[in-house]
């Protein structure tokens, strides 16, 4: 791992026999110093971000009485408009609008499991099927990404990956629109914040203003490539890790020109909302344990502390 900022590591050599610890031990080293680790050569082609964006770029410059008709309410599905997201602890809503797309239910169902239905635009007819897809995908990633994780911990390989079976994982697609085109003094693109879930799997954005804050309390910008995958620890991993693996407080910052939009499409990793986030044995006694909770029982009080 390169000193001062968080690893790069690539994920082909999880599938190699005689790579799988070197890697299992970066990804455990990037994540338990940094909350943050750099993935590539994860078998996602630049061109489905490539077009992903596109797909994006087409939503949010759709008139917003348009976009408004898709919103949920409920802040985990559809359309949530710019300002709606506040993050814990803040009194100014984020620079901000979005769109939530939820698991594939079939496979929700056969888990046992209830969450709000998706929803999706009806002017851009791609949009379904393309993103769909991605969240298959990313999917995917993640559960190679649990896999190995839960070898670094000395755990079985599938324990993470049991967990987020079925799970509520969410596809964000974000804007942040041009400074020059909202009027909200003292708002920032994303406050500081940590993110609520197992993990986040964010791919390259359009633009920099990522950061990250380290543990000797100095923010790091982070730096990747647009085919490459920035993955952090959420709440729920610290929980369950009773902070060996942090939820790492970030932000997005304000560009220097007004005149430049940024987005940017991060996957949230949810257990399914019936586990529990007991603390895992081998991490008990680092700290005092937090009170019991189920991941849904957090989500749904994370969310209300967020403004919804």
């Amino acid at each position: 791992m390169t000193a001062g900022k968080p690893a790069s590591i690539d994920l082909s050599r999880f599938f190699d026999p005689a790579q799988r610890d070197q890697f299992c031990r970066q990804l455990l080293d990037s994540l338990s110093e940094f909350g943050f680790v750099i993935i590539r050569n994860h078998g996602i082609p630049i061109s489905e971000f490539e077009r992903a964006y596109q797909l994006c770029t087409d939503f949010f410059a759709l008139p917003l009485e348009n976009k408004r008709k898709y919103e949920s309410g409920n802040g985990q599905r559809g359309y949530i408009g710019l300002g709606k997201e506040t993050a814990a602890g803040q009194s100014i809503g984020d620079l901000k609008e979005y769109w939530h797309i939820g698991p594939n239910a079939a496979v929700v169902q056969h888990h046992g499991e209830n969450y709000p239905e998706n929803t999706w635009p009806g002017e851009i007819p791609e949009f379904e099927p393309f993103f769909t897809g991605l969240h298959q995908k990313l999917e995917s990633v993640a559960g190679h990404l649990a896999e190995a994780l839960a070898l670094a911990v000395g755990l079985e390989q599938d324990h993470f990956k049991n967990m987020i079976a079925g799970g509520n994982s969410v596809q964000r697609l974000i804007h942040y629109p041009a400074l020059r085109d909202v009027h909200s003094p003292g708002a920032v693109r994303a406050a500081a914040h940590t993110d609520i879930n197992l993990m986040t799997l964010l791919i390259g954005a359009t633009d920099s203003g990522l950061e990250l804050l380290d543990r000797h309390g100095n923010w790091l910008p982070v730096e990747h490539r647009s085919d490459e995958i920035v993955v952090d620890t959420g709440d729920m991993m610290a929980r369950l890790t009773n902070n060996y693996l942090p939820a790492t407080t970030h932000r997005v910052v304000n560009p220097r020109t007004a005149d430049r939009p940024r987005f940017s499409i991060p996957y949230f990793v949810h257990p399914r909302n019936s586990v529990s986030l007991e603390c895992l044995p081998q991490y008990r006694d680092l700290a005092p344990l937090q009170p019991p909770i189920t991941a849904g029982e957090f989500l749904t009080q994370r969310l209300r502390e967020n403004g919804f």
